[in-house]
Order: C-alpha cells, then sequence, then structure tokens
C-alpha cells in the first residue's frame, strides 16, 4: 500500500512540475535576441507589444527594448520603441530573424535595417558591425516613455 502511494505522489509531483515548467515557458513571452556587438536588444513582436506600443495591427517584426549607450545603433539613431521591419533587405518578423541577419552582416561589416518608429515613419539605417563585442557592457539607455 505504502509502495502505491509514493509512485503516485511521484507521479503527481512530476505531473505539477511539468505544468509548472509550461506555464514559465508561457510567461516568459517572445524569445529575444541582444547583440552586444551593435547594442541591441530585441523581442519578437506581439498583439500585446503591439497594443503597448501603440502600433499598427499590420505591423511585424522586431521591437528594440533596449540601446546600449555609446553603441553603433545609438550614434545610427536607433532607440528603444523603434521596430525592425527589413534587415538585411529582407522582411522580417521575429528577433531571430534579425540576429541572424546581423550575424550575416558580420562578413561585410555593417547590416542595414529599415526600421519604424512611434509615428509610424520609416527609416533606412546602417549599423556598423565591429568585429568583437567592445570590452565590458555598456549600461543600456531606457526607451522613451
Amino acid at each position: 500500500m505504502r509502495g502505491r502511494n509514493v509512485k503516485s505522489s511521484t507521479l503527481i509531483v512530476r505531473a505539477i512540475a511539468s505544468v509548472l515548467a509550461v506555464v514559465l515557458i508561457v510567461l516568459a513571452g517572445p524569445v529575444g535576441a541582444q547583440d552586444s556587438r551593435i547594442g541591441l536588444k530585441i523581442r519578437t513582436l506581439t498583439p500585446e507589444l503591439r497594443k503597448q506600443n501603440n502600433l499598427p495591427e499590420a505591423t511585424k517584426g522586431a521591437l528594440i527594448t533596449a540601446v546600449a549607450a555609446g553603441s553603433a545603433a545609438q550614434e545610427k539613431g536607433m532607440v528603444a520603441g523603434d521596430v525592425i521591419v527589413e534587415a538585411g533587405g529582407k522582411a522580417v518578423a521575429t528577433a531571430q530573424a534579425v540576429a541572424k541577419s546581423i550575424a550575416a552582416g558580420s562578413a561585410s561589416g555593417s547590416v542595414s535595417f529599415k526600421v519604424m518608429n512611434s509615428k509610424g515613419e520609416h527609416r533606412d539605417v546602417t549599423v556598423p558591425i565591429p568585429q568583437k563585442p567592445a570590452a565590458g557592457s555598456s549600461p543600456i539607455v531606457p526607451g522613451p516613455k
């Protein structure tokens, strides 16, 4: 009898652990990316992020959540709240696609973006990609409120 109770307790604990793992994955939100070489922290644009940032429903891309102070991205005028809609000449729908474009641009030394600001205005930005991340980490610059 006691062995059966231990087995059922173990199964219950495993089931709870599995449910908690799924809840943590869901609550963690969309996967983001960070590239210390150009100084961007980005997240895949979700319906929730579109609503929070007052962006049109049709907008797809990667939301810039932070820009490192003194980084190449900051020098080119990229700010938290901007949305990367194209990277390397191709439309992007995820942060991972942007990260891949940055990695591909490493060979040429730069990557081009089409960026949309909070007013819906689009602009082209070309950011140089240093071969190695700068020594030490730069502080992150908060975005506009």
